[in-house]
């Protein structure tokens, strides 16, 4: 197989037969036109960030929210510690968030409690991506600015919250990515720029086994 297999153009990935797990961090899957390795992390993280972009924009657009993102009710909030500064902040959003299913409220001058959350979100993200959040609302400007750093704070939500390198995936998991990997027009790169898969193309692997030329 060559050592420089192409990228995947952009653009929804073909629905692919799962082979198997290798490496404990990629799936190996056959293609219409060839064999797919995909990087299980980028994929979750990708797929992650999809669902979260599509409900902000559903949210926005008015639309009916779709069946892609379930979303939790914690029996006891997280309570979250920040400033008093940033508390205002996020407050600010408050609507905002909601509509993505991240309900939250203010239970003290420096304590916010998370009352919702996406069932695919961790709930260990939460300290970390309030503090960003907060402090990019107060850096660039309010409410109005949220538009300007969801992509990234939902990059971030995302990474933190999916299957990393060296996790092992049943079957069923596996095949359940792939599934959601074609319910998305997928780029081909996980938010932070990583390749999603790389295919090796049968007529390749063909010259390379020598059945022809």
């Amino acid at each position: 197989v060559s050592n420089s297999p192409s990228h995947l153009p952009s653009g929804q990935i073909p629905l692919l037969r799962l082979i198997g797990q290798v490496g404990g961090a990629y799936l190996v899957a056959e293609g219409p036109d060839g064999l797919y390795l995909i990087d299980q992390h980028a994929a979750h993280e990708r797929v992650a960030y999809e669902k979260l972009m599509n409900r902000w924009k559903q949210s926005h657009a008015g639309h009916d929210y779709d069946a892609k993102m379930d979303v939790q009710d914690f029996l006891f909030p997280l309570a979250v510690d920040l400033s008093v500064e940033k508390i205002e902040a996020l407050m600010t959003v408050q609507t905002e968030m909601r509509n993505m299913g991240i309900d939250f409220e203010m239970m003290g001058p420096q304590v916010i409690g998370v009352k919702s959350s996406p069932t695919f979100i961790k709930d260990s993200v939460y300290p970390f991506v309030l503090e960003k959040m907060s402090q990019e609302l107060l850096d660039h400007g309010g409410s109005h600015r949220l538009e300007k750093i969801i992509g990234d704070i939902f990059a971030t939500m995302a990474c933190h919250s999916v299957v990393r390198a060296g996790q092992s995936l049943s079957k069923e998991e596996m095949k359940q990515l792939l599934v959601e990997m074609d319910q998305f027009p997928l780029s081909s790169f996980c938010p932070h720029g990583r390749p999603v898969s790389v295919e090796f193309g049968f007529t390749e692997i063909e010259k390379k086994f020598g059945r022809i030329n």
